[in-house]
């Protein structure tokens, strides 16, 4: 085996190791302690601005006219590359957790609720950078596109955890089906998905109170 393939295998395991570590941890920490289950999601809910923080902090850097070690340009995007298996991992726990039925079907919705508020001003500047890319230099279409990459994937994250949530809310039966599965779909889509998630939440809550004043 030489060299390369080496190398590809070890960055493949850590990758692999960095998504089944957290998701395992959290996982444990959820099922022994409930209350926990915001505390795993910071991931989620911060994962647009780690990117954007890497961003500024280099930007800073350059103006004023310092520049990053080779080393310390590579470890730093080394952490930056390691918070998507990370967060994935958390997502993974998300599923199992919300398949046990750990936590509340109100926590649940609120909490998604949340994730999608606190992602509009990262989804904003990624805008504003898209814009400014578009009447920059060559180097605009790489500002262009790291724009739309990021955001792809963090709608992609924060749909997929909205989705672990409506099946932890399912067997509550707070809300109707259709409702659920509405929910699921369109936490998918840009704008929507805040819409939805407030709505829903609303919803669940309405829902969660009527249920508990009925037993």
């Amino acid at each position: 085996m030489d060299e390369s393939n080496k190398y590809t295998i070890i960055i493949i395991l850590v990758l692999v190791l960095a998504a089944l570590v957290p998701a395992v941890a959290s996982f444990l920490m959820v099922k022994r302690h409930p209350k926990t289950y915001g505390v795993i999601n910071h991931t989620i809910i911060l994962y647009p601005y780690y990117y954007m923080i890497y961003i500024a902090v280099f930007l800073i850097v350059m103006a004023n006219g310092s520049h990053l070690s080779v080393e310390a340009q590579e470890m730093s995007l080394a952490i930056i590359i390691l918070v998507t298996p990370v967060t994935i991992g958390t997502l993974i726990a998300d599923f199992i957790i919300n398949a046990h039925h750990y936590v509340g079907p109100e926590k649940l919705a609120r909490l998604n609720m949340i994730i999608k508020l606190v992602h509009i001003p990262a989804y904003i500047t990624h805008f504003v950078l898209g814009l400014l890319g578009s009447v920059a230099s060559v180097w605009g279409i790489g500002i262009i596109l790291w724009a739309i990459i990021v955001d792809l994937v963090t709608i992609a994250i924060s749909g997929t955890h909205a989705l672990t949530c409506v099946i932890g809310i399912s067997k509550h039966k707070v809300v109707k089906k259709s409702v659920l599965i509405a929910a699921a779909i369109l936490s998918y889509i840009y704008c929507v998905d805040v819409v939805v998630s407030i709505v829903f939440y609303i919803m669940v809550r309405k829902g969660s109170k009527t249920l508990t004043e009925q037993e």
